[in-house]
């Protein structure tokens, strides 16, 4: 698939942009929402948890913004029909400065890596509803999400957005040097985020006769799956693509078979028309390892 119009903004490096100050109290509450957690969110704004809770707090109060953590969809620190235009101006600025903040998860993470006009933006599973409302409500400018999670009965709700086909990915199991088959050749068990947020790859590494072992809410990172794959000699669904920094200790094995992970690009309606977003989406559009996606 190309695009058949041409990027008209400079991208420009993530780590000389400048929030201003009147909205540096929104970027506070997004990255929460990113990160899910204080002590994350003040490594990333490079703060104090005591202020992040603090300011975070005060923003919630001002904007009678209601906690919605028990639920799997939408914004779980709250919002509000003017938070929402706070953090769409929030877009606005980030995108006129040449900056975009995209997210995904630990397993599609390594194609945003190396794009330096990307804000840090922390890896987490997520369902698809969520990805699509974050990226709605302006926290990010922009997801990749599996389309192995499209297999529900409840069709997606796609409003302001767009969803652009990138393409497919071969999926392998990553395990540390040293782990491998059995002498039996059976594979060591696979790790797999929760429940409710990866069924559909859970569905397709089943249908693969493999052992999963669910990693739950606790394991996000990169580091925090490093340490668990390690500790109990576990494997992990990795997809087949330009290998990360965070993942050089380990090699890749063969699934028994083949299987396909579809990556969707998840952009706001309108994205055209803002050149970063036309550049971010041309420049994965172009990366090598994806095979054209049936039916796209």
């Amino acid at each position: 698939m190309t695009i058949d119009f041409a990027s008209q903004s400079i991208p420009r490096p993530a780590h000389r942009y400048r929030l201003p100050a009147l909205l540096s109290d929104i970027r506070l509450l997004d990255l929460l929402e990113l990160s899910g957690t204080t002590l994350e969110t003040s490594r990333l704004a490079s703060v104090s948890q005591p202020t992040v809770s603090r300011r975070t707090r005060a923003l919630t109060a001002d904007f009678a913004l209601v906690l919605n953590r028990r639920r799997q969809v939408g914004s779980c620190y709250g919002t509000s029909q003017a938070m929402r235009l706070l953090r769409l101006g929030c877009r606005a600025h980030r995108l006129s400065a040449g900056v975009a903040r995209f997210g995904t998860d630990v397993l599609l993470q390594p194609l945003l890596a190396g794009r330096s006009w990307l804000l840090p933006a922390p890896p987490r599973f997520r369902n698809v509803e969520s990805w699509l409302e974050l990226v709605r409500q302006g926290v990010l400018d922009g997801a990749l999400i599996s389309g192995l999670e499209f297999q529900g009965d409840e069709p997606l709700n796609t409003n302001e957005l767009e969803l652009l086909p990138l393409g497919e990915l071969p999926l392998g199991l990553a395990v540390f040097n040293g782990v491998g088959p059995t002498p039996a050749c059976t594979l060591p068990p696979v790790l797999v985020p929760n429940r409710a947020v990866a069924r559909g790859l859970q569905r397709g590494l089943k249908g693969l006769g493999l052992t999963l072992k669910t990693a739950g809410n606790t394991c996000q990172t990169p580091a925090q799956w490093l340490q668990r794959l390690e500790k109990a000699r576990l494997a992990m669904p990795l997809a087949e693509q330009e290998p990360g920094d965070w993942w050089k200790p380990l090699q890749v094995l063969p699934l028994p078979r083949p299987l396909l992970l579809p990556v969707w690009l998840v952009l706001p309606a309108g994205w055209r028309q803002q050149g970063l977003l036309v550049h971010t989406a041309e420049q994965l559009l172009r990366h090598p390892g994806f095979q054209a996606m049936e039916g796209a």
